[in-house]
């Protein structure tokens, strides 16, 4: 069999995809521990209820929380106060696209990138929500732009590693997830689609490495454990890869962005 042929057959039981980020649970410890620096801030803003910069704070602290809608809501405020409040356009993006307004998102982040143009962040983050948009030549130029301004960007690699796996180009692909582990070992999600990516081109041995990689990271991981199940499987080992399963179907689901996942 061809290795295209091949892929094709590995890749219908496969899908590349897009997740929106879901992670949006926060343990009451951490929300326990957010909720000083709010109430400091509504303190402070009560005594200072014109300044732009105290609503940027606390939208980011509200952010951190997922109480996004109080995010927006200050953010917002800050822009009236403070139409050059930068930092408030791009928070609001970035909440505005969680909630699941993407256009609204990517506008605003579009005004914080117009005034800081060398901003390797700002492309990243709009990339990932033309990505959430199914816009991966959008997606693609903002990725390329925040690698230029900075080779070191992690998170750029391996998000511009999916929109080439979403195009087939596994080469490419293999090339920014490979970036993205050595700038950064610790990137989990970096070593799932490498992962991932071996393993729709048949180097299972290679493949299973990886993912062992990232589940040394995090064990509980269910999508990477579902994929170490494909890969034992393709391996011949039935008995590991049925395990493997098993023990996925009683994980977490995963909420990732911007993944090379299995269906």
């Amino acid at each position: 069999m061809t290795q295209s042929g091949s892929i094709r057959r590995r890749f219908s039981a496969l899908l590349v995809s897009t997740v929106l980020f879901g992670c949006f649970s926060c343990l009451l410890s951490v929300r326990a521990l957010a909720e000083s620096p709010i109430e400091a801030l509504t303190a402070a803003i009560e005594k200072d209820p014109k300044n732009a910069q105290l609503y940027v704070k606390r939208g980011d602290a509200y952010f951190d929380i997922n109480e996004l809608f109080d995010a927006v809501e200050d953010y917002s405020t800050a822009i009236e106060l403070d139409p050059r409040a930068d930092e408030a356009y791009f928070g609001r993006g970035m909440a505005q696209a969680r909630q699941g307004f993407i256009t609204e998102g990517i506008a605003d982040i579009s005004v914080y990138i117009e005034r800081h143009p060398n901003h390797s962040r700002a492309y990243t983050k709009r990339g990932v929500r033309y990505m959430w948009k199914q816009d991966f030549a959008n997606a693609e130029k903002d990725l390329t732009k925040a690698i230029e301004l900075d080779p070191e960007n992690a998170e750029a690699h391996d998000d511009l590693g999916v929109v080439y796996a979403k195009k087939q180009d596994y080469g490419r692909a293999m090339e920014h997830f490979s970036a993205t582990i050595q700038l950064d070992p610790s990137y989990e999600k970096g070593y799932h689609n490498l992962a991932l990516t071996l393993y729709l081109l048949e180097q299972d041995e290679q493949a299973l490495k990886r993912v062992n990689q990232a589940l040394d990271l995090n064990p509980r991981h269910k999508d990477a454990m579902m994929l170490k199940s494909h890969i034992l499987s393709a391996l011949g080992r039935d008995k590991e890869a049925a395990e493997a399963k098993e023990e996925a179907e009683f994980l977490p689901d995963t909420n990732w962005s911007e993944s090379v996942d299995i269906q």
